[in-house]
């Protein structure tokens, strides 16, 4: 239910707008969601203007036509022409006729294709055999083309996994998304075809976090894609940062297909000393580093009727087999006492070898239909489906180890159906309408290995994994519509677009009780965990321990939601002069969202209008939409020396990124009765000096002994049961007492950025072009989770660091105290990302070779990707040392491909990723303010805490290398062997991870911990002071060797 008339009017706006776009008769689409551009100029043997002249292009691979006239100016473009090769022909009264073959079109690019023809009637040729700079495009780009698809080696036949090898590129380190130009992973856009291929309720690729370990869309059927980092066009948009726009093949008429084999196997991989360090550690068992992959498909396209009709499919298949091995890292060197003697063997009990599988297929299939030279139409339809055994993941890598046991971990499903459409239609000459429309679905079920109640320490966690069993689904119906008007030198463009999107879920957390351990002292954790009825010291019950909570769900888990998105935009590029481009636009675009049902009073009348110490007040009622989203761009192209070898950029603009409807999910229902996924938490507050404040202890009143149960049969505990511990501790009957809720900012704001930047790039031999650009993106209104419900912190006079301290595990009441964690989604994040980079292009037909260096620099104040609950700072009154590196501010980052074609058939192709460290955050280890909430970081001084993410990560390294050999037999037919080597050097690459190496300071923590260097000997170190590793830290990919097979026709 939508909250205001805003909609209604809005809804007509656009309809209105659509119906004009697809009515006028005056206009020329020149969208380049999916294709590509040519622009030139005709002139004569004196350089003059030849205006009138006739220009003719023909795609070689499907004989497709267009014509233009050039301008009294001389010049011409052609717009909406499918990537691939163009033969040019320019005729004029007077003038001989001249050809230009092989020009080549790229996805989302401007390819100049200037033309001198001589007085006479003789015909002359012209061929060009590589690209020339872009000289009327504002923003530097980067594209993978088929030779870099095809050739270059691809750790797992994901098309997404080539945007790393361009400039500012990586992949956030919490979801494994699409990071560009410093931005989160969840506010990039990808688009295949000119239309979105996200996945619009977690962020990120279609397919979610399942997209990281497994391809969604057959890499087999993409053709080529292009990125832009920043300062892209008014036609894109939901993007703070840069989009990703990918093209599918389609059929030509000529008949063309294949069939792939690669096999890479566990027994192709290399050991390196972290693994066999890790053997000893296991006594000995044998770790199996690599999983074992095998992929095979197919494709084959051609045409149904020459020159008109043609169609394209593929399929790709992928079984995977991955050997894992559950261990638990800081048991490592740890001698048990009688107090942690029973946990200390429960958790050596649940060491175990387990077996991952990732088993995907995915197909498509593409029709093209050509009416006539002036329309034109394609339709789509490709899907996926992937099931994994013993997978569960939240979009981090999986390495060879874990400290989850097979208990906590799962089976994850995904499957997704996409169909696309395409009509371009071309007019009078100047004018074209290009309509695209997708339908999108996703079912993604989840599945637990056990339902038992979940334990969570620093140790590592048993039970069902928090938020299984689940199931989630979606659907996306886009309408978008382009139309370009050339006119002279402008080349004006309108569109306008509709983007409906509905999700629902069955999704709740602690479904089976989930206790939860603070701190990373071993032997205060195993006491904590061990019933010693013998032993009087220490902890003798179990979880009687204020550093424990136990939360238990009393919602149904149900959620529905429709969002709507709406854009509006216009763009010109006016060519003031042959070497001088200017580009400008404006884009609007608005997400209106549904509206809380709030009819859980007991809860709604405590939380609305309710003054926070923070200061905050909300209604949980009310979500806003977000319109006032107002794009504006400006660039500019300077080609200085008029040859077309040279060109100089600028550009700025304001963007904005799309909210993912996950952080909707939670406000929606958690206010509402029956709620659909809300928590209440043990223990309940009771008064200083009341006995009765722990787990155990209020348990023990309801009749319940947890010391009756051992570590693998804990009881699952009824809500009512945990709702009737009030009344035991003599309080208020009150079902909702304690429960942890989220709501939403009244004043919410989708994310925006402002972007500026420029450069040059040069042409400075044939083939090779060399250029330098800077950018910078400062964004603001990023989401970050607030907690509202804290007391506003004191300091003790008994601590040398001044911590503001909160006291809630002490005893020290919420503000609101029938109720637990009161989180807000807000929009007060922010970040800064400045970047410079050198990039250097080769390209003939025996070879290329792509080259960038980018030296950046990213700070923020919050990095969250869409976390669904919690918060990531240490004093919410005090947000000052938050901001600092940003979780993504990797400082150097060098990328490059190369793919050679070597005489007798041979190839070679590689890539290298050298990688400076990421931050990492110094921790304490233990909850030192008492906030039941954020991380806290030592202190240096009296009142000054470490700032956010100030040391250093270990650097990544990476060169993979495919060699292969073609042996052509027949005409048509060629065979082609191939051999991968993923990580050639094999290298370590080991990252620093768990509180082992992040804690500053050893056990016990003083509270003047960071007043000096650290007390900790594994502070950021791979190994310890014996020389052994440390192997709570994540080892990088080994060696790996993988054979390949394809046949061609």
């Amino acid at each position: 239910m939508f909250k205001s008339n805003s909609y209604r009017l809005l809804m007509a706006a656009m309809l209105f707008a659509l119906c004009f776009v697809l009515g006028s008769s005056e206009a020329f689409a020149q969208a380049q969601g999916s294709t590509g551009q040519i622009t030139g100029s005709v002139r004569d043997n004196q350089g003059a203007a030849v205006a009138g002249a006739s220009i003719r292009a023909v795609n070689t691979q499907t004989g497709l036509q267009q014509s233009t006239t050039a301008s009294s100016d001389g010049l011409f473009r052609f717009v909406l022409l499918q990537p691939g090769s163009y033969d040019l022909t320019a005729e004029a009264s007077g003038f001989a006729k001249t050809e230009l073959k092989g020009v080549r079109v790229t996805v989302g690019q401007i390819t100049d294709a200037n033309i001198t023809i001589g007085v006479g009637a003789v015909a002359e040729a012209v061929t060009v055999t590589a690209e020339a700079i872009q000289t009327t495009v504002s923003q530097p780009d980067a594209v993978i083309n088929e030779n870099a698809i095809n050739n270059l080696p691809i750790n797992g036949r994901r098309f997404q996994d080539f945007v790393t090898l361009t400039p500012t590129a990586q992949v956030d380190p919490q979801r494994g998304q699409i990071s560009l130009s410093g931005q989160r992973g969840i506010n990039t856009n990808v688009n295949i075809d000119g239309l979105d291929y996200n996945q619009p309720f977690f962020g990120g690729i279609r397919g979610g976090e399942r997209s990281n370990n497994a391809f969604t869309i057959p890499q087999e059927s993409i053709k080529e894609f292009q990125v832009v980092a920043a300062g892209y066009s008014a036609e894109f948009g939901r993007s703070s940062g840069g989009v990703v726009t990918a093209v599918t093949k389609s059929g030509t008429n000529e008949y063309h297909g294949s069939a792939f084999y690669l096999l890479r196997h566990r027994e192709f991989s290399r050991k390196n000393d972290y693994f066999k360090g890790l053997e000893t550690f296991l006594n000995g068992r044998e770790v199996t580093p690599a999983p074992t992959q095998h992929q095979f498909g197919g494709s084959i396209g051609g045409p149904i009727k020459r020159d008109k009709a043609f169609f394209f499919g593929t399929y790709e298949q992928q079984r995977f087999r991955n050997p894992r091995q559950v261990v638990f890292d800081l048991l490592q060197g740890f001698t048990p006492t009688a107090n942690t003697q029973e946990g200390f063997d429960f958790f050596r009990g649940l060491q175990q070898e387990f077996v991952q599988t990732n088993d995907a297929q995915a197909l498509l299939g593409r029709f093209d239909y050509n009416f006539s030279e002036s329309n034109r139409f394609n339709v789509r339809y490709n899907q996926s489906n992937n099931r994994a055994l013993n997978a569960n993941a939240t979009g981090n890598a999986l390495f060879p180890t874990t400290t989850s046991a097979l208990s906590n971990n799962g089976t994850e499903r995904d499957r997704t159906y996409t169909v696309t459409g395409q009509l371009t239609s071309f007019f009078a000459g100047n004018l074209v309408n290009e309509l695209r429309a997708q339908y999108s679905r996703e079912v993604r079920p989840r599945e637990a290995n056990v339902e038992a109640p979940v334990v969570q320490s620093s140790i590592g966690n048993f039970g069902t994994v928090r938020f299984l069993p689940t199931t989630q689904f979606d659907w996306r119906a886009q309408v978008f519509n382009n139309l370009t008007w050339i006119l002279g030198n402008h080349t004006t463009k309108f569109g306008a677009e509709v983007n409906h999107v509905f999700a629902d879920q069955t999704f709740a957390f602690n479904q089976f009780g989930y206790f939860q351990l603070n701190g990373t002292n071993v032997s205060t954790l195993l006491d904590i965990l061990s019933y010693t009825p013998s032993v009087t010291t220490g902890t003798v019950n179990r979880f009687d321990s204020t550093a424990v909570t136990y939360d238990r769900q009393i919602g149904n888990g149900r959620l529905d939601l429709t969002v709507q998105e709406f854009a509006l935009y216009a763009q010109d590029a006016w060519r003031i002069r042959p070497n001088f481009t200017l580009n400008y636009g404006l884009r609007w675009e608005g997400q209106f969202n549904p509206a809380p049902v709030t009819n859980n009073t007991s809860v709604y009348d405590q939380v609305r209008g309710f003054r926070f110490p923070s200061g905050h007040s909300v209604d949980p009622s009310f979500v806003p939409d977000v319109t006032d989203q107002f794009g504006p761009r400006l660039g500019l192209a300077w080609d200085p020396f008029k040859n077309g070898k040279t060109a100089v950029r600028a550009y700025s603009g304001i963007y904005y990124a799309r909210t993912p409807m996950l952080l909707l999910a939670a406000p929606l229902n958690n206010f509402r009765n029956p709620p659909g996924d809300v928590s209440i938490r043990l223990p309940f507050a009771v008064p200083a000096g009341n006995a009765n404040n722990t787990v155990y202890r209020q348990l023990r009143l309801i009749g319940i002994d947890l010391n009756n149960f051992t570590l693998d049969k804990l009881p699952i505990l009824t809500p009512q049961q945990v709702q009737s511990v009030g009344a035991a501790l003599g309080l208020s009957v009150d079902p909702f007492r304690n429960a942890n809720v989220i709501t939403w900012a009244n004043d919410y704001k989708n994310p925006k950025s402002y972007q500026f930047g420029g450069g040059i790039e040069r042409e400075i031999a044939r083939g090779l072009t060399f250029g330098v650009d800077y950018s910078q993106v400062n964004t603001f209104y990023l989401q970050r989770n607030r907690e509202l419900n804290v007391p506003v912190p004191i300091i003790r006079a008994t601590d040398p660091a001044q911590r503001p301290f909160f006291g809630l595990r002490s005893g020290t009441a919420r503000p609101l105290p029938n109720l637990g964690s009161i989180q807000m989604r807000e929009s007060t994040g922010r970040s800064v990302y400045q970047a410079g980079v050198v990039r250097v292009n080769f390209r003939r037909q025996w070879g290329q070779f792509n080259a960038f260096y980018t030296l950046s620099r990213n700070l923020s104040n919050d990095d969250n990707e869409r976390d669904a609950g919690g918060i990531a700072y240490e004093n919410g009154f005090n947000l000052g040392p938050e901001f600092n590196y940003s979780r993504l501010d990797r400082r150097h980052q060098f990328v490059a491909n190369t793919v050679f074609f070597l005489p007798l058939g041979f190839e070679a192709a590689s890539t290298m990723r050298f990688l400076s460290g990421l931050p990492i955050d110094a921790t304490m280890g233990a909850d030192s303010n008492e906030d039941i909430g954020g991380p806290d970081r030592p202190y240096s001084a009296a009142g000054v805490p470490f700032k956010r993410n100030a040391f250093r990560n270990e650097p990544v390294y990476n060169v993979d290398l495919r060699l292969q050999k073609g042996i052509g037999f027949g005409e048509q037919r060629r065979m082609i062997f191939s051999v991968e080597f993923f990580n050639l050097f094999n290298w370590e690459n080991v990252q620093l991870s768990g509180a082992q190496v992040t804690n500053y300071c050893a056990a016990p923590v003083p509270t003047n911990c960071g007043f000096g260097a650290p007390t900790n000997a594994n502070f950021l170190q791979i190994k310890n002071a014996a020389g052994t590793y440390l192997f709570n830290n994540n080892p990088g990919q080994v060696f790996q060797m993988q054979l390949g097979a394809r046949l061609q026709f």
